[in-house]
């Protein structure tokens, strides 16, 4: 055999040797918990922008490297303000919880093992919350979303059952984008950034061109009617950890 054959043909086995010693690849993803903070900003009728605390915390399953299913909890305060007409500022206390589909981008055009991962999310699930607006001079209460005379309600409109309620539910929409890397195999930093729309123009206890005060015990955000009130938003922008239950591949 010829030196350059004998070349070769030691070369073609030592590659075969070094692919037999190489681990075989993994499609397993873990799941993982994801805890965040960050200023969150009220967008409705109160339209001087305020920043206010929000926490959130999210679990993720992983339906393959690509694509996942997340549960978003999410709880803090959302303020806002306006002089000019309804010379109020809100403050609303709230708690959400969601259900998304995750898709990481990065991962659908690059190999695994990256450390990095650029996931969008959307879903929807209910925000619940409590919401009061007072004179900005004053601090006098002028209008709010629940009290002894709230009522549930179907479209926004006719009231149903028992007066009292504390919270008001409504529909929510999170739409979001999550940057994270790898500090170890299950540990990871993240930022993320996420924008919801909300079936309600009640988050800043303020009704489109509405600024009647509190009346007669009345709560004044009553006749909040789907379809023709603006619909009031919520945007968050937090840092955070990604924690694996699992060796992240």
């Amino acid at each position: 055999m010829s030196q350059p054959n004998s070349l070769l043909l030691g070369l073609l086995v030592l590659a075969l040797a070094a692919h037999g010693q190489r681990p075989e690849r993994t499609t397993d993803q873990p799941a993982s918990l994801l805890l965040r903070t960050g200023p969150a900003l009220l967008y409705g009728d109160l339209n001087e922008l305020r920043t206010s605390p929000s926490l959130g915390l999210g679990l993720n399953v992983p339906l393959n490297r690509w694509f996942g299913m997340e549960l978003l909890l999410d709880a803090g305060l959302l303020r806002a303000s306006q002089r000019d007409f309804y010379q109020s500022g809100s403050e609303a206390r709230f708690g959400q919880s969601a259900l998304a589909v995750s898709a990481d981008l990065l991962a659908l055009f690059s190999r695994e093992g990256e450390p990095t991962a650029l996931t969008v999310y959307g879903g929807a699930g209910l925000i619940y919350f409590n919401a009061r607006a007072s004179h900005l001079t004053t601090g006098a209460l002028q209008r709010l979303t629940n009290n002894a005379n709230s009522y549930r309600t179907r479209d926004g409109i006719r009231t149903r059952g028992r007066p009292g309620r504390r919270n008001t539910h409504e529909l929510v929409l999170p739409l979001g984008i999550r940057l994270s890397t790898l500090l170890s195999s299950r540990l990871a930093v993240m930022g993320d950034l996420r924008y919801q729309f909300v079936r309600t123009d009640k988050l800043d206890a303020t009704l489109d061109g509405n600024n009647q005060t509190l009346e007669a015990g009345k709560a004044q955000t009553e006749g909040n009617h789907y379809g023709r009130n603006s619909q009031d938003r919520w945007a968050a922008l937090s840092v955070g950890f990604v924690y694996y239950f699992g060796n992240k591949p």
